[in-house]
């Protein structure tokens, strides 16, 4: 009998995924439970269901709970004012009076730069010159083609001259064949009496045949010649005719050759003019403020759409402040309206002057409207020549408009400052005159979806209305409540309507309330 224990009997096999399935499933069990009970407490507190918890239902709130939770609005009235003072604050810049950029109208090297930065230049002068040899060349030809017209004429000239004194032979020689015909005539007519009393004499038998036929021939003669003499003076005649044709000839040929020199004049302008396109000239009186070429530089012609700038110049004794102003203050911009322009980069300077000129249109592309100020911001030397210019009356006044006051002088005599065209700052316009109108602070508008509103209150109710915003400065606004109408023809109009000074209007908060929200009104000053 052996002391060694049999060995143990082995477990059974069990599947890998049982337990596991199990606790899955008690787990699902229980938590379906638990929702289904929830679910059945919020039923029966909403009174869906009988409470199946036996316990008593949840009383509703109160009506003095609701009341309490109505939100307070504080409202405001229009306000009605005699003339409303509104101001209007937008960014402005210094521009130059006049700027310039040229550009070259000839192509070729650049031979000399007459001006550069900084220098002063006056209306005409060359400020760069490009070779252009073969333009020269057309002016040289065009120069030698005038005199040769020139000295046509004066051979022209000459001719009428000879035609003249052609034409005066010629009636000369008239006259003398006319005196010959008078000449002829009576030599005829002497012979013919002559040969009329020698026929009678020798009918008588006092003179014999002979004598009569000799004298006959005599009278024949003179007759011939009277008749010589007329044909004589019809040739003078046509000689005279033929001389004033020539007269005639010359004048016209002398006429062609005034207008030959015209022509020959005209396009020696023409090359004149072409060879200044080498030439850039200032344009005005005022300072080179750039420069991008130097000597030996090649350069095209603007037309053929690659020219580059080569020089710049502006006018700074006299600048233009523009700003731009939205197009709800356009209506009421004025020649009169005045303007107080301050520059950031020269703190404590405030500028009041009266606007010199405004664009009569809006912009669509912003729906603003330019506004400008001339300012005279140039030295006393350069005012008094101002003064001056604006005295002209030929039309070269250095003026952008009609007016002849001088602008505003930015600084007092003898100020070593000066306004820098590129400078920004701020332009401000004082509107007013509107007349009996009424105004909101300009919090009590609000946008939404690119349109303006304001929330009214009425019966304790809020409700949204849009409107068109007419002026607004920051502070005060004046709107007008829109509305839709449909006219004759079935189209939908905008309808303007003013307030009235009686509406409830929400200045705060408006997203906050809501339209048709029930809300208490709490009136409120402004």
């Amino acid at each position: 009998m052996s002391d060694t224990a049999p060995p143990a009997p082995e477990p059974a096999p069990q599947h890998p995924n049982r337990g596991s399935g199990s606790r899955t499933r008690r787990i699902l069990f229980v938590a379906l439970f638990a929702f289904g009970g929830v679910a059945l407490a919020l039923a029966a507190r909403h009174d869906l269901i009988p409470n199946p918890f036996g316990g008593a239902r949840a009383k509703a709130d109160p009506p003095a709970a609701k009341a309490k939770a109505t939100p307070v609005a504080k409202v405001i009235a229009p306000r009605r004012a005699s003339s409303v003072p509104i101001t209007m604050e937008q960014l402005a810049n210094v521009e130059p009076y006049y700027r310039a950029d040229l550009r070259a109208r000839a192509s070729g090297i650049v031979k000399c730069v007459n001006r550069d930065i900084g220098d002063k230049v006056k209306a005409g002068d060359v400020l760069i010159e490009i070779d252009v040899p073969d333009v020269e060349q057309d002016v040289a030809r065009g120069g030698a083609m005038v005199l040769q017209r020139r000295q046509e004429l004066k051979v022209s000239e000459a001719k009428l001259k000879d035609a003249h004194a052609q034409r005066d032979v010629s009636a000369a020689t008239i006259k003398q064949r006319n005196a010959d015909v008078d000449a002829a005539t009576a030599t005829s007519d002497f012979r013919k009496r002559k040969f009329e009393r020698l026929k009678e004499l020798a009918a008588k038998g006092t003179v014999v045949g002979s004598v009569v036929e000799e004298e006959e021939r005599e009278y024949l003669a003179a007759a011939a010649a009277v008749l010589s003499a007329k044909a004589n003076v019809e040739r003078a005649r046509a000689d005279f005719a033929e001389s004033e044709s020539k007269v005639e000839a010359a004048s016209a040929d002398i006429e062609l050759k005034k207008a030959q020199i015209d022509v020959a004049l005209k396009e020696l302008d023409r090359a004149k003019a072409v060879a200044d396109y080498g030439r850039v000239r200032a344009p005005f009186d005022g300072v080179v403020v750039r420069r991008t070429v130097d000597p030996g530089s090649f350069v095209q012609n603007a037309t053929t759409g690659a020219s580059d700038l080569l020089i710049s110049v502006a006018r700074v004794d006299l600048v233009t402040l523009s700003a731009k102003f939205p197009d709800t203050v356009a209506p009421f911009v004025t020649s009169d309206t005045m303007a107080l322009v301050t520059v950031d980069d020269l703190p404590g300077l405030s500028i009041p002057a009266r606007i010199t000129r405004f664009a009569p249109s809006v912009q669509n592309a912003d729906h603003t409207m330019r506004v400008e100020v001339d300012l005279f911001n140039g030295d006393e030397a350069e005012y008094a020549h101002l003064l001056a210019e604006l005295k002209r009356t030929d039309g070269t006044r250095p003026t952008k408009g009609p007016g002849n006051d001088p602008p505003v002088r930015a600084f007092p005599p003898g100020a070593p400052q000066r306004l820098i065209p590129g400078m920004s700052g701020n332009m401000t316009l004082t509107i007013g005159g509107f007349g009996e109108s009424y105004v909101l602070p300009s919090t009590a508008v609000y946008s939404r979806g690119g349109a303006s509103y304001l929330l009214l209150v009425e019966d304790g109710t809020t409700r949204e209305v849009p409107v068109r915003v007419q002026l607004n400065d920051g502070k005060t606004v004046r709107v007008a409540l829109l509305s839709k109408k449909r006219d004759a023809n079935g189209k939908t109009r905008d309808v303007l309507t003013d307030l009235t000074g009686k509406e409830q209007v929400v200045a705060a908060r408006q997203a906050e309330f809501g339209n048709a929200a029930r809300v208490t009104v709490a009136p409120s000053d402004w």
